[in-house]
């Protein structure tokens, strides 16, 4: 049977943001008989959502479709020539199952569709209508980039990512930073809310004007504007950019956590502010020319969603809108930049943020790797930010769909670790540049790739990572070891390990990067190499190593632990200078009938 819950989450989602929904195809209310169909299309809408003048045409998936993403290509497809809400026919389609209640049901559907039509007549004569196409999957995840392409022409998909950000910031904050935030989403100014007419400028209205000090940061190019407002004239328009995948591919900070929340709140109950200063971006897209916003001392206030992007401070911020202080004073540094280039600017956000975030020691991690990528197209970070993108992907091996970049704080029911960690403990921002030991150089995977071209690099680390792992997958199977058994700490050290290989015989680490499925080649020089990795791999007892008693993080210790077994019988393999000291610690103390390297 059909899973309906969907259809509860998007008319909750929706009365939440103050939309009005008309939900068909759902036996809670008007039965499975009725659909509404695009009439020059036969395309099939599960509902329609309304806002002033937004219409969003809606397809309603329950997520257990096996190809999902063929489903969202065919329903943008079959929309693709509605442009305008002219070129759009509703119809009623009912399937004649049960006579005797096909005449109530058709009543309903039909006054439903008279509300649809009234309120679109009405709303079209003094507003343009805006369509967006929407398409809800909230227990499902859809590829990240595929989603990003369908968002052109007003193509909406909400999967399960971008659903339980939404959820969070209800659940976190309040209904009007939803409606923001979902504002943001669709890319929705509130000049395209605004009454059609000759006065119309399509530029955003003015709030309150307010006497700053002004500051050139950098001269012609950063600009600072310092001021005490009250968090009411700026809580309409703040955000803040999120690193929470689908949900805006600009964001570089974390959703707010409510317990941080709930302690400022306590605090200010005894205390009115923060001595200290709440950064904020004016956001470029909005505040272009200074002129039209700064003169004679005052600074005015644009009225417009998301215009207020908050770098530093979104904590003590959003405690006072969450505890309902709004007629507080806070001391704020807005930030205009005046570079012309608009992802120039962005980028000089991400940069500010993670300069003033590392330099107090609070980034977490995952951000800090992610914006080190963003920040530089040419580190080590973006290298193998692309490279672990790439093994994420559905049947790509050991790492597909079991690790991700997502952020921590709003993973909900999701068994997917982070790869941070196992970054962090394998080393492998390292791993293509040679390291020195005392007297050991130890080459690192630059000398196997091939010239300069970045992306070529990219794809031979990423066969060299897939092929590796799927000889891993075959040792632990034969050692009758679960793959999901494998913790950070493990699979960080046979990271640390890949440089033993390397020492070793680099000719076989170059084969390992060659074929994309080498495990499964019949070529003899293919299966030698296999043969090779599979039998150093095959002397590790993996279920010996899961069960050891060292702390999640020291890797150094798997790692020595790793090299004496394969040592036991193989002296040859490796090096001991390669260790850490706690790794030669670990590697010295082990019993094991060997002298080592």
């Amino acid at each position: 049977m059909k899973n309906y819950s969907s259809n509860d989450e998007l008319k909750n989602l929706a009365q939440n943001l103050g939309f009005t929904i008309y939900l068909f195809d759902d036996p809670q209310t008007v039965g499975p008989e009725i659909k509404l169909r695009e009439k020059s299309k036969d395309c099939e809408l599960d509902a329609i959502m309304l806002y002033q003048n937004l219409v969003f045409l809606v397809s309603i998936n329950s997520g257990h479709s096996s190809n999902l993403e063929a489903e969202v290509k065919t329903f943008f497809d079959k929309l693709d020539g509605i442009k305008e809400i002219n070129d759009t026919k509703f119809e009623i389609n009912i399937t004649k199952k049960k006579k005797k209640q096909l005449e109530n049901k058709e009543k309903f559907a039909n006054e439903q569709l008279e509300k649809i039509n009234a309120h679109i007549k009405a709303t079209s004569a003094d507003y343009n209508i805006i369509i967006k196409k929407l398409f809800f999957a909230p227990n499902k995840e859809i590829d990240e980039e595929f989603v990003r392409r369908e968002r052109n022409d007003g193509k909406i998909v909400i999967d399960k990512d971008c659903y339980q950000y939404f959820s969070e910031v209800l659940n976190r904050l309040n209904k009007q930073i939803l409606f923001n935030d979902f504002m943001h989403f669709l890319e929705i100014k509130k000049s395209d809310l605004e009454k059609k007419g000759t006065s119309r400028t399509g530029k955003p209205g003015k709030s309150g004007s307010y006497k700053v000090d002004r500051i050139e940061l950098k001269k012609d190019k950063i600009i600072m504007y310092s001021f005490s407002p009250r968090v009411e004239d700026l809580s309409n328009y703040a955000t803040v950019l999120r690193l929470s995948q689908k949900y805006d591919k600009k964001g570089f900070q974390r959703i707010i956590r409510p317990k941080r929340l709930e302690n400022i709140d306590t605090y200010l109950e005894n205390n009115e502010t923060f001595p200290n200063n709440i950064i904020i971006f004016l956001n470029p897209a909005i505040y272009k020319n200074e002129k039209d916003f700064y003169g004679n001392g005052e600074l005015t206030l644009l009225d417009e969603f998301n215009s207020l992007i908050i770098i530093d401070g979104q904590h003590r911020f959003f405690s006072f809108v969450k505890g309902n202080k709004l007629n507080r004073f806070i001391l704020v540094t807005l930030v205009f930049l005046r570079e012309n280039n608009e992802s120039e600017n962005y980028s000089q956000m991400e940069k500010m943020f993670y300069k003033i975030n590392k330099t107090q020691e609070r980034i977490d991690p995952n951000i800090s790797f992610i914006l080190q990528a963003r920040i530089g197209p040419d580190s080590e970070e973006n290298f193998w930010y692309q490279v672990f993108k790439k093994l994420d992907k559905p049947g790509h091996g050991f790492f597909s769909e079991r690790f991700s970049f997502k952020e921590r704080a709003i993973k909900i029911n999701d068994n997917k670790r982070s790869i941070i960690s196992v970054i962090k403990y394998g080393g492998i921002t390292k791993l293509n540049k040679e390291i020195k030991k005392k007297k050991l150089i130890i080459e690192g995977l630059n000398t196997l790739y091939s010239g300069q071209n970045r992306d070529n690099n990219i794809e031979f680390a990423f066969i060299l990572i897939k092929n590796y792992f799927d000889i891993i997958e075959k040792v632990l199977y034969n050692q009758k070891v679960n793959k999901e058994s494998l913790t950070p700490r493990e699979i960080g050290a046979l990271f640390k390990l890949f440089r033993h290989f390397i020492v070793t015989n680099k000719e076989m680490v170059k084969r390992l990067g060659s074929n994309h499925d080498i495990t499964k080649s019949k070529d003899q020089t293919d299966i030698e190499t296999v043969s090779y990795f599979e039998g150093l791999l095959t002397k590790i007892p993996f279920q010996e190593v899961i069960a050891l008693n060292y702390s999640a993080s020291n890797w150094a210790a798997i790692e020595a632990y790793m090299l004496k077994k394969i040592n036991s019988s193989d002296q040859s393999f490796g090096n001991r200078l390669l260790l850490s000291k706690k790794g030669k610690g670990v590697y010295d103390s082990l019993e094991i009938n060997t002298t080592g390297n």
